[in-house]
């Protein structure tokens, strides 16, 4: 198998073709592959039948046709240099007629595919003229001219682009498509050759085809079609499309009256999509299955003699956490506003933390429920994390109890939360003042502590035990000086917790549980931990969000202040972003390093070009910030074997149960890091 490609530029076309009209078909052809290599594009997807138009008739048994076709595609061979392109003509094969896409690569013919699944009803009446392919079969078909290529169920390959597979429009709509035995066997492109006539309502079926054949393949998924009246009565609206792991990465536009040809393009990541092929074990499955011939006669490949110019992989994704919801209005979640939980409609910005607040809501209700505990106790330092939980259980219990009224749930949140502010020197008025109001507003329990006695007992103590003073002048007690009260604040509060017969809320958030910033058996303490897969960036996002949504005004303190633990003295402004780095970068490096997998030199050349500008353009600054995160990442991972139980929100989560297994004991990317180096020094420093 040829070396696996970082990532392929590919391109889909729709044509305005007319029957019979052979020089104009063949130039419009010849215009969609010079846009398609402008582009930089080196695949590109034509529509079925393209060459001698879809709509032929009885035309199509005609000699003339079959004999024309194959000539105007002989004489657009030498277009297509520089690129794999699959063009569509009708053949004929042993007295029978075939609808197939020619796989032309860099100039040279190298297979044809014919259509598995013939369109028949309505006004569909392909079963007339064409013969279905039989899955499997792989002869040698003769064209006009003596050209000799193989034809059937074919899986290409070529340098530069990695194997793919052709379907030919209604073998797209199949449950037992050719396509996704092809992409078990390797492919990660799909192209889908469709002519594909138009209907009202019909552009929402493809999209939804394209989105969830290209997830359940983890395939780059391509389908075009024609637009335009080819020979009247049948409508084109030239749809296409560009699907990747089950989202539409392009679509291009329909009804172009002033275009006869619209080309769409995109770069496919294929190092994404193999590493989610490896990390779904059914995938894993299927391939055996298929190697022991449990899905029939698989297809035969075609190893393409030409090699394609690489192509970097595509600007690294957005942040994972800003999920674009599926549409403007989704009916699943109206009922919110019909019942009361919200006022007014649910709009399309509100839908992903409208998804989050139920789920996680869902989450707590039916933890409680099922396991018969009566309330929940949580240390509500002011800060961003355990505002958010707070907010989560009284909104569960909202959820849960539509029947009451605004005093009613009041009172029920009463008995049920119990929040604590737990202060030492280091603590600040500001962070108080917000805890106590945002419980306020709720209807917590409230309760506060001064609690510097304790932390100083236990520092005499362990001074008298050591033989010497602990300062925070000493940076060697610097990390003892602040887990000391992290954990004393674990001891109290599960005091609360058990004196109120209550279950402990941990409020560590993702992006803590990423880098181990928290201090266990201090506040990690605790059964259950509701946002453990919520990234910083999102919990600031969700609060603002619910800031409005829900009218807590208690949250513009909360929001009004630096994210901070409060555990070093005032004037050392300790800050969580200080300690580590912008949690805007820290959660896209999570994302990078957990979910796509890549190495530091990878995660550096991806986001080099995106954050530049927010390192002003040194860049080794950001490669410090790279290089402190993976060695925290590979050190926290015996932390995160000890967390409480989390619910899983994201696309990935870091829980070793269940998420990401990572080895507690490892050396943490020394020779990657080595390499990050080597290639930030050839960048040389900036100028000032």
């Amino acid at each position: 198998m040829a070396q696996l490609p970082a990532a392929v530029h590919v391109a889909v076309a729709s044509l305005n073709q007319t029957v019979g009209d052979w020089q104009g078909n063949r130039a419009r052809v010849v215009a969609a592959c010079d846009e398609a290599r402008r582009r930089g594009a080196v695949l590109l997807a034509l529509p079925e039948m393209c060459l001698s138009g879809y709509s032929l008739g009885d035309r199509v048994s005609m000699r003339g046709t079959l004999e024309r076709s194959w000539s105007s595609l002989v004489a657009l061979l030498p277009h297509t240099r520089g690129l794999v392109v699959t063009v569509g003509i009708p053949i004929d094969h042993e007295g029978a007629l075939y609808d197939v896409m020619v796989v032309v690569a860099d100039g040279v013919p190298v297979g044809v595919v014919p259509k598995e699944n013939l369109a028949t009803g309505d006004v569909e009446y392909e079963n007339r003229w064409f013969a279905p392919w039989s899955r499997g079969r792989v002869v040698t078909w003769v064209a006009p001219d003596g050209t000799a290529l193989p034809m059937g169920s074919l899986l290409f390959e070529a340098a530069g682009i990695g194997r793919f597979a052709v379907e030919v429009c209604e073998d797209g709509w199949k449950g037992t498509r050719p396509g996704s035995l092809a992409t078990l066997l390797g492919a990660h492109i799909v192209i889908n050759a469709s002519a594909s006539w138009f209907e009202l309502g019909k552009q929402a079926s493809r999209r939804t085809l394209v989105a969830a054949v290209s997830r359940e393949d983890h395939c780059a998924y391509l389908y075009s079609s024609n637009h335009g009246c080819d020979a009247t009565r049948l409508v084109f609206d030239g749809a296409t499309f560009i699907g990747v792991d089950g989202r539409v990465v392009a679509e291009g536009d329909r009804f172009q009256l002033d275009r006869d040809v619209v080309v769409i393009d995109a770069v496919v990541d294929v190092v994404a999509l193999e590493r989610t092929r490896l990390n779904e074990g059914s995938w894993r499955h299927q391939t055996d299955e298929l190697a022991h011939g449990a899905y029939g006669a698989p297809p035969t490949l075609v190893v393409i003699d030409a090699s394609f110019p690489p192509c970097d992989r595509p600007p690294a994704p957005a942040p994972y956490w800003q999920v674009p919801p599926a549409s403007p209005v989704d009916p699943s979640v109206a009922w919110l506003a019909d019942r009361g939980f919200v006022d007014g409609p649910i709009t399309h910005d509100d839908l992903p933390y409208v998804e989050l607040e139920l789920a996680l809501a869902t989450g707590v209700r039916d933890y409680l429920r099922k396991s018969g505990i009566r309330g929940v106790t949580l240390a509500l330092s002011g800060g961003r994390d355990s505002s958010m939980c707070a907010i989560l259980v009284v909104r569960a219990l909202r959820y849960a109890h539509p029947e009451l009224d605004a005093d009613g749930l009041r009172d029920l949140v009463g008995r049920t939360l119990t929040t604590a502010y737990l202060a030492t020197d280091h603590s600040g008025s500001a962070t108080r003042t917000a805890a106590a109001g945002l419980a306020r507003e709720l209807g917590a329990e409230h309760l506060e502590a001064a609690m510097q006695d304790a932390v100083d007992g236990h520092r005499q103590l362990a001074e008298g035990m050591v033989g010497h003073a602990l300062s925070w002048a000493d940076p060697s007690h610097d990390l003892t000086l602040q887990n000391v009260q992290a954990r004393l604040r674990g001891s109290l509060i599960w005091m609360i917790a058990n004196l109120r017969g209550h279950l402990l809320l941990t409020t560590s958030n993702k992006s803590e549980v990423a880098v181990g910033y928290a201090t266990m058996d201090g506040d990690t303490s605790g059964g259950l931990a509701p946002i453990a897969d919520v990234p910083k960036s999102l919990v600031t996002a969700w609060l603002g969000w619910a800031r409005r949504r829900h009218g807590l005004v208690a949250l513009d303190a909360v929001l009004g202040t630096p994210a901070t633990a409060e555990l070093r003295p005032a004037d050392r402004a300790q800050t969580d972003e200080g300690d580590l780095m912008p949690f805007a970068v820290l959660d896209r490096l999570v994302y990078h390093l957990a979910y796509l997998g890549e190495e530091p030199l990878v995660m550096f050349q991806r986001l080099w070009p995106e954050l530049s500008d927010r390192y002003d353009g040194d860049p080794r600054a950001f490669a410090a910030h790279v290089r402190r995160f993976v060695t925290l990442f590979c050190r926290a991972q015996w932390k995160r074997e000890r967390f409480a139980i989390s619910f899983r929100v994201t696309a990935f989560d870091l829980d070793p149960r269940s998420g990401l297994r990572f080895p507690p004991v490892q050396a943490p990317f020394t020779e990657e890091l080595d390499a990050l180096d080597a290639y930030v020094a050839a960048l040389g420093t900036p100028a000032p």
